[in-house]
């Protein structure tokens, strides 16, 4: 919950290198739903298609849930939005 008793349920990652992509994992892992932003195409593609980040964190497979988008407003319905 977050401190004001509403639920943290919708997580937006700006950042779509290493720390962002780990960090997505992490709140995939923890039930959230969440959409990572990155400027680069190729990147939004690969975590779409093939559930991977090949050009920043290529040894690991990501949950099929982690949506990746380059519009920034696609994050818009997060409830906590992380900048890495």
């Amino acid at each position: 919950d977050g401190m004001d008793g509403r639920t943290i349920a919708r997580i937006g990652v700006v950042g779509g290198g290493a720390w962002g992509t780990a960090l997505a994992m992490t709140a995939r892992r923890a039930g959230r739903a969440v959409t990572l932003w990155a400027r680069e195409a190729e990147v939004v593609a690969d975590i779409n298609g093939a559930h991977r980040n090949a050009a920043f964190l290529p040894s690991h497979a990501l949950d099929t849930g982690i949506r990746a988008s380059a519009a920034l407003e696609d994050l818009a319905v997060s409830d906590a939005v992380l900048l890495v």
